[in-house]
């Protein structure tokens, strides 16, 4: 009888600024065996890169402090987060138009959506950065 080999978590930094969506959307990841790090505004998603090395980054467009573009060029000029696979979630569509335009995003989510999706979406993220 061989083991099964043993598949780490997803490791994914969440940051979204309305509390009961970054519950309802970290709980719905960690449901699903992900570790799941959130932070409420931008600058908080970026500090907390300084001891965390996420899989996939799931970052609301309208922040306060730091905006989920300007959290996304701080990420692409950084060695270690340039390819990591970054998800935009908004709920505001000039926001998701523009995001929609920029090629840096793996993918944006327009709220609502079901967490399912999102979970989905990060797993999709994850095996595209492994290959």
């Amino acid at each position: 009888m061989s083991a099964a080999a043993f598949i780490p978590p997803v490791q994914v930094l969440l940051v979204e600024d309305d509390d009961s969506a970054r519950e309802l959307f970290a709980t719905a990841l960690r449901m699903t065996g992900h570790l799941v790090r959130t932070a409420p505004d931008g600058l908080a998603g970026l500090r907390m890169l300084e001891a965390f090395e996420p899989d996939v980054i799931v970052v609301d467009l309208a922040l306060p402090i730091a905006s989920g573009f300007e959290v996304l060029d701080e990420l692409r000029s950084a060695e270690r987060t340039h390819a990591t696979p970054v998800i935009a979630i908004s709920g505001h569509e000039p926001g998701l138009q523009q995001a929609r335009a920029n090629r840096e995003f793996f993918a944006v989510l327009a709220k609502p959506f079901d967490p399912q999706r999102l979970v989905r979406m990060v797993d999709r993220a994850h095996r595209h950065s492994q290959n």
